[in-house]
């Protein structure tokens, strides 16, 4: 094997570097005192679903097409899938090229492509579909390892830790063990590892390890998240023992992660303003008044909680949970030809009404910065009850993304506190603008990630100060390899992390990609409930 590539979900510095220094995790800390290391930005916003496909890429989301879980059109949206990156990725271009790939578990990979190897798809694909290439990998391996797992089976509720803690571990050790397995029985020269379960787990648990966050008790289960890394941490030194001698390794996330504190429901906040305006249907009217009065699903759960009926309260899923706010107020309650803006997206993501782009759009091009400068002014009175500011930063699409799919992409991203807070991702969980959390989500996403890399190429023990960005990994591989760069990629060879200056060459990587594919409507839902659960929808 020439390249291995691990994929550590959400994985920070902020954790690992303590951890390691500590001895709890060896075999990370033997491959950042072999090699070279410096934080990886991600996207924006710095989300999984666009993260993955700009590393796999080599591009920003306006040149793939992917800047989210979902895209939104107006009252509705469609899930993504691989399909929709409009761009060939580096699995597709080094199969041309003759590599023999391994692709393990890697979101936004279903449906898997034909490539020359395997393939196993991520978090985004259905329970029954077609998740491996060729179409028997699975079955071939199944006999020993027994069934693969794509994403958990129990769901956080405070009060379940255990089953749940046991269930991510368990998740942890199925990919684990079949990427060993892999490895040992379907020989490739580069190969791709994904482990999805430490995103999950960080979201879920933060509050538990964090003594700094809002809503931290003490707990038997405070070292839960260093527990996963630490198991993690186990299979990388498995794989790493199965290594030659002139192999390299890049370790990576797609994102860093942190405390979450609140929400903001950023739709009520446009409707503040006079940005969204809601149709005047008496049932419209009627949910728009129980929002107002405080009734809402959000409110009701609150006061189960305070009047000592909790045990029932937990006993109701995230999902059951989400379904029913999607009861309350919702897009479809939303006057379209009176509208100019709307929010989509769990981060901070601010779309315009445009004519042209969503079904009822009344934005016009010449009307276009006008109309977001507005917002723009308007965002600068989004505070908290004490009057603190919550814009940290408001980017602007041109800023970040730019290529024939730029104009899909929202037109306003904010930073918001931080990213200690985050936005309610569909239309509103109660009639405040500021709220606290439904979900019980205690952790979130920041930009910076991690990468590290090692290997006889690569510098030793050097940390950089100077960050990556997601965007250069594939360059850099391709030059690892001795291979011209896709000129078409928008990222830089990482020319600082190696020992010799490479010798960097270009080539027309172009290819017809496959159709788009839409999933039936029972993938559909699997995949939408399995978000929500999440906490991305």
């Amino acid at each position: 094997m020439k390249l291995l590539i691990l994929g550590l979900d959400g994985a920070t510095f902020d954790l690992i570097r303590p951890w390691t220094d500590a001895g709890k995790l060896p075999n990370l800390a033997r491959l950042i005192q072999n090699g070279v290391h410096t934080d990886l930005l991600s996207t924006l916003p710095p989300v999984t679903s666009p993260a993955w496909p700009s590393f796999m890429t080599g591009c920003n989301p306006g040149k793939h097409g992917v800047f989210d879980f979902i895209q939104p059109s107006g009252a509705s949206y469609s899930l993504v899938n691989s399909t929709q990156i409009k761009k060939p990725t580096m699995w597709q271009i080094l199969s041309n090229m003759g590599y023999r790939v391994g692709v393990l578990n890697v979101p936004v990979t279903y449906p898997p492509q034909p490539i020359n190897g395997f393939m196993i798809t991520g978090i985004l694909s259905p329970k029954q579909g077609t998740i491996c290439y060729p179409q028997d990998l699975i079955s071939r391996h199944q006999p020993k390892l027994g069934a693969y797992r794509i994403s958990p089976n129990v769901q956080y509720k405070p009060g379940n830790e255990e089953a749940y803690i046991k269930d991510i571990y368990d998740l942890i050790h199925a990919h684990g063990k079949w990427a060993v397995h892999l490895m040992q029985h379907e020989p490739v020269d580069v190969l791709m590892i994904h482990f999805i379960a430490l995103d999950i787990m960080m979201h879920a648990l933060w509050r538990l390890m964090d003594s700094s966050h809002p809503r931290h008790t003490p707990s038997p289960y405070q070292n839960a998240i260093q527990g996963g890394y630490q198991l993690v941490d186990e299979y990388v030194g498995q794989m790493l023992d199965l290594l030659p001698p002139d192999a390299h390794v890049i370790t990576m996330s797609d994102h860093g992660f942190g405390p979450l504190n609140r929400i903001v429901n950023l739709n009520n906040f446009l409707m503040e303003k006079g940005f969204l305006r809601l149709n005047r249907k008496p049932m419209t009217m009627l949910k728009a008044l129980a929002f107002r009065l405080g009734l809402s699903p959000a409110v009701i759960y609150r006061l189960v909680e305070k009047v000592g009926l909790q045990n029932i309260a937990t006993k109701v899923s995230k999902n059951t949970r989400n379904q029913v706010l999607g009861k309350f107020l919702n897009y479809d309650n939303v006057d379209w030809g009176q509208t100019v803006a709307y929010s989509m997206g769990h981060v901070g993501q601010i779309y315009l009404n445009m004519v042209g782009r969503e079904p009822h759009g009344i934005v016009t091009q010449a009307s276009y910065k006008r109309t977001r400068q507005d917002i723009v002014n308007a965002l600068q009175e989004l505070r908290d009850e004490n009057g603190r500011s919550l814009i940290s930063k408001i980017i602007l699409r041109e800023e970040t993304y730019h290529g024939p799919y730029a104009d899909k992409g929202p037109d306003i991203h904010l930073v918001l506190d931080d990213y200690n807070i985050i936005a309610y991702p569909l239309f509103a969980t109660n009639g405040r603008i500021v709220t606290e959390q439904i979900r019980g989500d205690s952790g979130c996403h920041r930009r910076e990630g991690i990468v590290i890399a090692h290997g006889p190429q690569f510098k030793q023990n050097v940390p950089l100060p100077i960050s990556a960005d997601i965007i250069d990994i594939a360059p850099t591989i391709f030059a690892l390899l001795g291979e011209a760069v896709p000129e078409h990629m928008d990222g830089a060879v990482l020319v600082d992390f190696f020992k010799t200056q490479p010798d960097v060459t270009y080539f027309d990587a172009e290819q017809e990609l496959r159709e788009s594919h839409t999933l039936g409507e029972a993938e559909n839902k699997q995949i939408e409930n399995r978000l929500r659960d999440l906490g991305y929808l």
